[in-house]
C-alpha cells in the first residue's frame, strides 16, 4: 500500500512538472522558456505595449498598454515589457517605478529590434534645467533596456542616475539634444552594442551636454560592441564619441567603432576625482577631431589606464594623447602598448602627431609607451618641453619624423623602417610577411589577444594586429 501511494505522489508530481511546463498552472507564466532570450531567467509576467493599445488594459497580449510608461510605472521584478513595433510620443519622460533582482530583472524590450520606436519630439522632459532622460531610470537596479530606438530626445536619450546593475543593449539613439546614453553615478552598469548617432546636438555652446555615451562616477562598467557616429558639427559644449570620467572605476572600453565626429573619439578623464583601473581596448577610432585621450582636466588622480591593442586612423588631430588640458591634473601608471595609428595629425599645428605626451604635472610618473607602430603623421610622436618626470618609451616602430622631446624622456629600441602593412589605402593595417614588426614585441605589458581577438604566439608582433 505504501508503494502504490508512493508511486501515485511521484506521478501527481509528475504531472504537475508537465503541467506547469505547458504553461497549465495559474501561477506562473506560459512560456517556460524566455522567447527573448534562453539565457535569461522566465519571466513571472509578460507586459505588452501596443500604439494600439489602452492604458486602462491588463498589459497581456491581446489587451496591451498604449503607453511605455503605463507598463513601467506597473513592471515588478521578473517581468518582461514586450514593446511591439511602431511610434511611442511620451510627453514626459518614462520612468520605471520599481527595480528587479539579480535573478529576476526587469527587461524592457523591442519585439522587433530597433523597431519601437520612442520619439521625443512631444516631451516636455528633459532640459538644460531639467537634466532628465527621455527614458530615465533613477535609484533603481537590476534593469535591462533591450532593442529600443530613442530619438528626438529634449535632452538625455537614455539616462541612468544612481542606479546599479543596469544594462542597455541593442538600442539605437538618434538626434538627441544631449548624450544618446548617459549612465551617472552607480555600479554594474554594461552598455552594450548600441548605435549612437548625431548626440549632443543642441545648438547652444553655452550649456554642457556630455557625451554621446557618458559615464560620469560609475563603479564598474564595460561599453563594448558599440558604435558611435555623426556628430561633425561642433555645435554644443560637448560631444565626445565615448567618455568614462570623474570617479569611474574598474571598468573597460573596448571593440567599439567612432567615427565622425568633431572632437575626441574616446576619452577617460579624471576631471575633479580619481579614476582608476581602466581599460581602454580593440577599438577603432578614425575621421573624428581627436583619436584617445587619457586627462585629468581639473586635478583629479588619474591612475592604472591602459591603451592598447586600438587601431586609430585619418584623425585631424592627434591619434592618442596623454593630455595636459585645463588644470592638467596628474596622471600616474599609464601604458600605451600594442597600437596602430595611422595618418593623425594632418589638420593641425602643434597637434600634428600620432602620439603626443603632453602632460607635464610633476606629480606623474609611470608612463610606458611600448610595442605600438605609428606611421604616415606629420610627426609620429613628441612630448611636451615642460615634461619634467621620466617617460619609457621603448620598443616601437615610428615610419616618419619623429618629433621633439623632453630631457627626461628615455627612448630605446626604435625601429624605424615601414611597417608593411597590408594595404593602408584600403584600411587593412594587418602586416605583411617580412614586416619588421613581426616578433618584435618585448617588455611588458604584453597583449594576449589582437585587435581581431586573435590569440598573439610567443613572440608577439608589434602594432594591434599580430601576424598569420
Amino acid at each position: 500500500m505504501k508503494k502504490m501511494l508512493k508511486r501515485f505522489w511521484m506521478m501527481a508530481v509528475l504531472i504537475q512538472i508537465i503541467a506547469v511546463a505547458c504553461g497549465k498552472s495559474g501561477n506562473v507564466n506560459t512560456e517556460m522558456v524566455n522567447p527573448i532570450d534562453p539565457s535569461l531567467p522566465v519571466g513571472l509576467r509578460y507586459l505588452y505595449v501596443s500604439t494600439t493599445g489602452n492604458d486602462a488594459n491588463d498589459g497581456s497580449k491581446n489587451t496591451p498598454f498604449l503607453t511605455v510608461n503605463k507598463a513601467a510605472q506597473v513592471a515588478i521584478a521578473g517581468d518582461i515589457v514586450v514593446i511591439k513595433s511602431g511610434t511611442y510620443f511620451p510627453n514626459t519622460k518614462i520612468t520605471p517605478a520599481n527595480s528587479g533582482t539579480s535573478t529576476n530583472p526587469i527587461i524592457y524590450f523591442s519585439e522587433v529590434k530597433n523597431e519601437a520606436i520612442i520619439d521625443g519630439s512631444n516631451s516636455t522632459n528633459g532640459t538644460p534645467s531639467d537634466r532628465r532622460g527621455l527614458f530615465d531610470i533613477e535609484g533603481k537596479s537590476w534593469i535591462v533596456i533591450d532593442g529600443l530606438k530613442v530619438m528626438n530626445a529634449k535632452f538625455w536619450g537614455i539616462m541612468g542616475r544612481n542606479s546599479n546593475n543596469i544594462t542597455v543593449k541593442n538600442c539605437k539613439t538618434f538626434n538627441t539634444a544631449a548624450a544618446g546614453i548617459c549612465m551617472a553615478g552607480g555600479s554594474n552598469i554594461s552598455v552594450l552594442y548600441n548605435n549612437v548617432e548625431s548626440a549632443c546636438m543642441l545648438n547652444d555652446k553655452s550649456v554642457g551636454t556630455g557625451e554621446c555615451i557618458s559615464l560620469p562616477s560609475v563603479v564598474g562598467f564595460e561599453i563594448a560592441y558599440n558604435t558611435v557616429s555623426n556628430r561633425k558639427v561642433d555645435v554644443s559644449n560637448g560631444g565626445e564619441g565615448i567618455d568614462a570620467k570623474n570617479a569611474c572605476s574598474n571598468g573597460s572600453i573596448h571593440h567599439n567603432i567612432v567615427y565622425d565626429l568633431a572632437r575626441v573619439g574616446i576619452y577617460v578623464d579624471a576631471y575633479q576625482k580619481n579614476i582608476t583601473n581602466i581599460d581602454v581596448y580593440a577599438n577603432t577610432v578614425y575621421k573624428t577631431g581627436g583619436g584617445i585621450n587619457i586627462a585629468s582636466e581639473e586635478g583629479g588622480i588619474l591612475s592604472y589606464v591602459k591603451v592598447h591593442d586600438n587601431l586609430v586612423y585619418d584623425i585631424e588631430s592627434v591619434g592618442i594623447r596623454l593630455a595636459g588640458y585645463l588644470n592638467n591634473g596628474p596622471i600616474q601608471h599609464v601604458d600605451v602598448y600594442h597600437n596602430t595609428i595611422y595618418n593623425c595629425g594632418y589638420n593641425r599645428n602643434w597637434e600634428n602627431c600620432g602620439l603626443l605626451l603632453e602632460s607635464s604635472n610633476p606629480a606623474n610618473f609611470g608612463f610606458n609607451i611600448r610595442n605600438n607602430i605609428i606611421s604616415g603623421c606629420p610627426m609620429q610622436i613628441k612630448s611636451s618641453s615642460a615634461q619634467n618626470f621620466p617617460v619609457t618609451i621603448d620598443n616601437n616602430l615610428f615610419y616618419g619624423a619623429i618629433g621633439k622631446f623632453s630631457a627626461q624622456t628615455t627612448i630605446t629600441n626604435t625601429i624605424n623602417a615601414n611597417p608593411l602593412f597590408v594595404n593602408p589605402s584600403a584600411l587593412d593595417f594587418h602586416l605583411k610577411a617580412g614586416s619588421p614588426a613581426i616578433n618584435k614585441a618585448i617588455g611588458t605589458p604584453l597583449s594576449v589577444k589582437d585587435f581581431t581577438d586573435f590569440s598573439r604566439d610567443s613572440k608577439p608582433d608589434l602594432g594591434a594586429f599580430e601576424y598569420r
